[in-house]
């Protein structure tokens, strides 16, 4: 029975199969003792990525392989996909080789994400998406993957954490880091963790330090053959316990695995050593061993170390909140365009953006715990994925915005609403007119033809800056149009608002002589929410040994150093839609501007923040004393909620994703603050709630850190009253709106299809109670994929209706494993989720007999190139696209890309060959055929170039270098520009002088003040689509890691009957391709889509 046991076992594992338990225990009395050898590797901390990808990640591989030459019995764990990949593109010579080795059960995958990230700040879909991006790439490169969240040093660990696990297909969890300093102790060595949906997973949460070494024979060393074993019924005990090195990566030392070996071999051992994967003991485990584990149910989150890191780096956690809703909404929309307009689902794109940002949720770089030269790159990359998310986004919009009715006699906006509820919100857009703005202007909702409530917030020559109410379908696109003229509408309004109060339907607001919210009167709930002022703490913020990382109990628990005081006040909008007052405050030699907003119709008090931060050794924190009193509060996790208590010294600080509520006692009503961007609170008292909003605190170690977040800030922050608790009050839903506004397009006129409307999906769920978090095309087949979620804690039955009936559905998991079939419900999907439940679809939809099917409107023209600059791995020296010897990678560049619908073919990458055009004032011939648009891929080199094509005032923006960045404490963010090496203490990090010499601001240990604060350089954006990214360029000498290159995508309108088109005489522009095109519809963002408070360079 046993060994039939093991033979299937062995081949279940083999053949990447699920993990399946016997149900009968097994007869075996010496405990096992699993033994994981382990390399931890920090993607950055006190080094770059690009000191990773040439030092760390090479060094982890080769050292390990000769570690396998010379000891047979050794086995190693490592994680992270993106490093395999990092590994793959800069030595593909050796992939071969780590290939046989993983095949052989040498080298052992462990965890199934891109990266060992945070799990506090990423959401719980970006969470999913780390396994479903890294199990694919792994299977697909070596046809296994492993089945744990391998985390050894993370700072805590979520309630929703093994919830996330199980639906990811993943069924063990294990980590180091708890004994740090876990607000809940260390529950067991090994046992069985719940999550907040009641799934659980096998968790090793003792398995002593990753670097640990081995310096005796383990099989009967008292503190490896006895400590920390955990029974599993029957009398079989098992352990699990790390060794090895990190967090520069490279190999365990040779004494350790000689004396791992010496063990393995000890038959006479108090424990059986196995020397096995990480995932392996959640494997071998029958269910009845599983059900006699030790089992908790909640969170693992720290005390104080770590609990920092839920807000410094400020901007960090913003880009990363921006991408994962923006992403959601490309998603949606690329859905929709494929299914009603023929557009190509752009997988691989979405795909790529998506990793970048799923790479830097790394533990120590979403958390703001590495060095400033780091972040050059992480908001650059962040930036990057933005503008990609956005494009997709637009290009989606317009290919559904074919099929809809913009024509009329005024400007066309088609308005998006990517979120699964109907709803009805304002919707902020700049329109452009031919001419100046008219004197009075009107909306009209298409599909009802009657004016919606507008009003005008700026007007600057030919454009005009509005706001609107719209009423939008789940899901749904609308034709919306901005007419000349007085509104139709009467003009009655909700809305009030003077230099010290705001009122509508909903809420009546005032302010203190401080410029505070003094009082928030709920009329729904009759209920005063606050008890006294809202205020802005100013709190002294010391954190001598780990100032990033922690935040102390003596700043909460302290009174504040002083509040934000002394304002100017006056009112900034007054009209049918909106009202705002406008408070600015000087204090600690910053700036606070706060806007309080109302809308009419809406159930939440916006307060915008523009924080100009210059105070060093400080913590900001909202504080909100409410009426409503309870020892108690909710807070968010993105999956599912957690109830926390008042502060204690072992659990103050805690982490919080989009809300948290505080319901009174009663029962009677409550208050939930909302947020567009933070993660960290806390709870002083029954009636308080605090949000944490920037974290600069005084160091004596790391003194870099002493400046964090000095710079521009933005960000919101809402009080949603309610009556009874918060699912009553729908707050999900509300906070999802202030996360997910709608987006306005404004487009040209366009016959389009029959209708002004169109919306890809219906929930029947009037209380809100399902959330959709996930819809989008599968990775490796032509279904849609569905995911939702129970949001209340109760069970739910909901019906889910397409625009299209579903004609075959089956059950998948997040990260798109099969679960089994699922019946289909005249043409819909009808689920129940337990409470807090995910569950997963995957689904085709009939298709429209009157589909808009584009076909090829592109036609790629043959370019008379004249420059080589595209090189090879093989020859790095070919070609000079800069006149400094640098190439783009032909490894990383394809044949052709498909970008927004437009084909282009790009010059050969042969040795030799002529690849890049470079103007000169040639004219070109357009291919036969109408067509009326013009695309351009194109870079510059030597900077960013202003130039002209077809009549067309363009930007071409440089080929290298940053496409954005937060406000910088950098002189230049010169490591994205040019190859280099920074000076290394012994233990791999930067030096103290290597990282000072590249800041403006300088650091007095001393006394804690920071000098330079006013040489902070602005951050910006450049906005031009990004068709390509190169992750690497070539030099002479080879390969320059992590120096992006980037191609642009331009379109030039051709007026009627140009049959050719003339290059502007510029030797700084290279052209990639050009292609003619015929677009019937042109559409662009009326806002900006991402990072709108950064200024555009």
């Amino acid at each position: 029975m046993f060994p039939r046991y093991l033979i299937i076992l062995a081949l279940m594992i083999l053949a990447g199969s699920a993990t399946i338990f016997s149900q009968q225990p097994r007869q075996e009395s010496k405990p096992v003792l699993y033994v994981i050898g382990t390399s931890h590797l920090d993607s950055q901390w006190n080094w770059t990525v690009q000191d990773t990808i040439r030092e760390f990640v090479p060094n982890t591989f080769f050292e390990n392989f000769k570690r396998f030459e010379k000891y047979p019995d050794y086995r190693f764990n490592y994680e992270g996909a993106i490093h395999y990949m990092w590994f793959k593109e800069y030595h593909p010579e050796a992939w071969p080789t780590l290939q046989k080795y993983v095949a052989d059960g040498r080298w052992k995958l462990a965890g199934s994400w891109i990266n060992a990230v945070d799990v506090n700040v990423p959401s719980p879909e970006s969470l999913m998406r780390q396994a479903l991006y890294g199990k694919r790439f792994f299977r697909q490169e070596f046809g296994k993957v492993s089945q744990d969240v391998y985390l050894p040093d993370c700072f805590g660990f979520g309630f929703a954490l093994p919830s996330i696990a199980t639906h990811s297909g993943l069924s063990q969890f294990s980590t180091q880091k708890l004994t740090w300093g876990s607000s809940y102790g260390i529950p067991f060595p090994i046992g069985r963790w719940k999550g907040v949906d009641g799934s659980t997973v096998v968790a090793a949460l003792n398995p002593g330090d990753y670097v640990t070494k081995i310096r005796s024979d383990i099989s009967v060393d008292p503190k490896w053959a006895s400590e920390r074993l955990t029974s599993v019924g029957d009398g079989r005990r098992v352990g699990f316990r790390y060794f090895g090195t990190g967090d520069i990566g490279g190999a365990p030392d040779e004494e350790s695995i000689d004396w791992l070996e010496k063990s393995i071999r000890h038959s006479g051992g108090d424990v059986e050593v196995r020397n096995t994967s990480s995932d392996q003991l959640a494997r071998d485990l029958t269910s009845v061993e599983r059900a006699a584990l030790p089992e908790y149910e909640g969170e693992l989150t720290m005390k104080t170390h770590g609990v920092g890191c839920y807000t410094s780096q400020a901007a960090m956690k913003r880009f990363n909140r921006e991408n994962e809703l923006l992403a959601d909404s490309a998603e949606r929309a690329s859905v929709a365009a494929e299914l009603f307009a023929g557009r190509q689902y752009p997988s691989e794109r979405l795909r790529e953006a998506w990793i970048r940002v799923l790479w830097h949720q790394f533990h120590d770089d979403l958390t703001g715990t590495s060095i400033p030269q780091a972040y050059q790159f992480s908001w650059n990359d962040e930036l990057v994925s933005a503008n990609q998310f956005a494009s997709v986004l637009t290009s989606s919009v317009s290919a559904v915005g074919e099929l809809l009715d913009t024509r009329g006699a005024g400007l066309p906006l088609v308005v998006y609403n990517p979120l699964a509820t109907a709803r009805r919100d304002p919707v902020e857009a700049t329109v452009e007119f031919k001419n100046t703005v008219p004197a009075s202007i009107r909306v009209v909702d298409r599909a009802t033809q009657r004016d919606v409530p507008l009003q005008v917030l700026e007007r600057n020559g030919s454009l005009a800056r509005i706001l609107f109410l719209a009423d939008m379908p789940a899901v749904g696109f609308k034709v919306f149009e901005v007419l000349p003229g007085a509104s139709r509408i009467p003009a009655h309004s909700s809305l009030g608002v003077t230099a010290s109060s705001l009122e509508n339907a909903r809420y009546r607001v005032e302010l203190d002589a401080n410029g505070d919210l003094a009082s928030i009167f709920d009329k729904e709930a009759r209920h005063e929410l606050l008890k006294s002022p809202a205020r802005l703490e100013l709190r002294d913020d010391p954190s001598p040994d780990k100032p990033a990382w922690r935040i102390l109990w003596d700043t909460v628990n302290s009174p504040p150093r002083e509040f934000v005081r002394a304002p100017q006040v006056r009112v900034v909008e007054r009209g049918p839609v909106r009202v705002a007052i406008e408070i600015t405050r000087q204090a600690a030699g910053s700036t606070f501007v706060q806007r309080v907003l109302l809308t009419d119709g809406g159930d939440r008090v916006d307060v915008e923040n523009f924080v100009d931060w210059k105070s060093p050794n400080t913590l900001l924190k909202a504080s909100f004393p409410f009426t409503a009193a309870n020892a108690r509060a909710t807070y968010d996790l993105g999956l599912g909620t957690i109830q926390r208590g008042n502060n204690t010294p072992d659990h103050y600080e805690v982490p919080g994703q989009k809300w948290a509520d505080l319901t009174d006692a009663g029962g009677e009503f409550g208050s939930a603050i909302l947020n567009d961007s933070k993660y960290g609170w806390d709870k002083p008292a029954d009636n308080v709630l605090r949000l944490t909003l920037i974290h600069t605190a005084k160091a004596r170690a790391y003194p870099y850190q002493s400046s964090n977040d000095l710079g521009h800030h933005h960000f919101t922050y809402s009080i949603a009253g309610h009556r009874r608790d918060w699912r009553t009050g729908r707050v999900p839903a509300r906070a999802a709106s202030l996360n997910q506004p709608l987006i306005a397009f404004q487009s040209e006129p366009h016959a389009g299809g029959p209708g002004p409307s169109i919306s890809l999906l219906s929930i029947t769920d009037p209380n809100n109670q399902v959330a959709v978090r996930a819809l989008k095309k599968a990775e490796d087949s032509d279904e849609i994929v569905l995911r939702v979620q129970e949001l209340y804690g109760r069970p739910a039955r909901t019906p889910i209706k397409f625009a299209l009936p579903i004609r075959s559905l089956r059950e998948i998991n997040a990260a798109e494993e099969p679960v089994g079939s699922f019946p289909i419900s005249s043409g819909n999907l009808i689920v129940d989720l337990k409470p807090y439940q995910p569950r997963t679809f995957a689904l085709r939809l009939q298709t429209p007999i009157d589909q808009l099917r584009r076909g090829d409107a592109s036609a790629p023209i043959d370019l008379p190139y004249n420059l080589d600059g595209i090189s090879t791995d093989a020859r790095p020296s070919d070609g000079d696209l800069d006149g400094k010897g640098q190439t783009l990678a032909a490894e990383l560049l394809p044949p052709g890309l498909t970008i927004d619908g437009v084909r282009f073919k790009f010059g050969s990458s042969a040795p030799g060959a002529l690849n890049v055009l470079v103007p000169m004032g040639q004219t070109l011939a357009l291919p036969q055929g109408s067509y009326n648009r013009v695309y351009v891929l194109a870079a510059a080199v030597g900077g960013d170039v202003t130039t002209t094509i077809g009549g067309q005032a363009l930007t071409i923006r440089e080929w290298q270098g940053p496409v954005g960045q937060w406000d910088s404490r950098l002189k230049e963010p010169r490591q994205l520009r040019e190859v280099s090496v920074a000076p290394m203490t012994r233990g791999q990090s930067w030096t103290a002088d290597a990282i000072d010499q590249d800041l403006v601001v300088q650091y007095d240990a001393g006394t804690g003040a920071v000098r330079g604060i006013d040489q902070i350089r602005r951050g910006f954006v450049k906005r031009e689509e990004i068709a390509w990214v190169g992750t690497h360029r070539h030099g002479p000498n080879g390969n320059q890691p992590y120096i992006a290159s980037y191609i642009f995508f331009y379109a030039i309108d051709l007026p009627a009957g140009v049959r050719e088109i003339r290059l502007p005489d510029d030797n700084r522009i290279r052209i990639m391709a050009i292609t003619a095109g015929r677009e019937p519809f042109h559409l662009w963002p009326a806002a900006a889509l991402y990072a709108s408070d950064l200024p555009t360079r």
